[in-house]
């Protein structure tokens, strides 16, 4: 039998201490162009807050189907991570999160690594919609979504404030029907 979590491109696996390599650069800094991108610049954390972090997730969360995802190649490099929150079962609703180092994007890897998240949680766990929300300025990630199916929603104003500006929060959702309707189960 195939492995659930494994693509052609990346494999899915639960993220250790030792992962903390995703959330700096090369030169170990935390605050990265990428980092700005998809969060907000933090204050310096050292290796070993960052891996206490990720240490304590798993601890501290407070639903079972909130998950913390490394994306790795199939020769085992961490590539990127998924992170999985606010799962309500009962109505059937989550939201994620996905981050690429930046050697590994545009390669599908990102694409590959969400539809084995996401089917897994719609066909296996039974949610019905996942929901996730962009900065404004962050159009390779609206792109990206678009490109996956999901749907524009909606809009909050200036929601986010980096880089000395504020920026507006983008609401984009896919509903299970549309996922599987694009994305057969003998495809992934």
């Amino acid at each position: 039998m195939e492995n659930f979590w494994k693509g052609n491109k990346v494999r899915l696996r639960a993220a250790n201490a030792n992962d903390y390599g995703l959330f700096i650069d090369n030169n170990g800094d935390f605050d990265t162009e990428t980092a700005r991108r998809y969060d907000y610049i933090d204050f310096p954390l050292s290796n070993e807050q960052i891996s206490k972090k990720i240490e304590s997730y798993e601890k501290e969360k407070t639903n079972k189907d909130d998950y913390l995802f490394v994306i790795e190649t199939l020769d085992h490099k961490s590539a990127g991570f998924i992170i999985t929150f606010d799962c309500d079962s009962r109505n059937g609703t989550f939201k994620y999160g996905l981050f690429m180092l930046k050697e590994f994007q545009g390669c599908g890897m990102a694409s590959e690594a969400a539809k084995i998240m996401l089917n897994y949680y719609f066909n296996e766990l039974r949610y019905n919609k996942v929901n996730v929300y962009i900065y404004d300025y962050n159009t390779p990630s609206i792109k990206f979504h678009e490109k996956l199916g999901f749907k524009y929603e909606g809009r909050l104003r200036q929601m986010a404030f980096s880089n000395g500006e504020y920026h507006d929060t983008i609401f984009y959702g896919l509903l299970k029907e549309e996922f599987n309707t694009a994305n057969p189960l003998k495809a992934l």
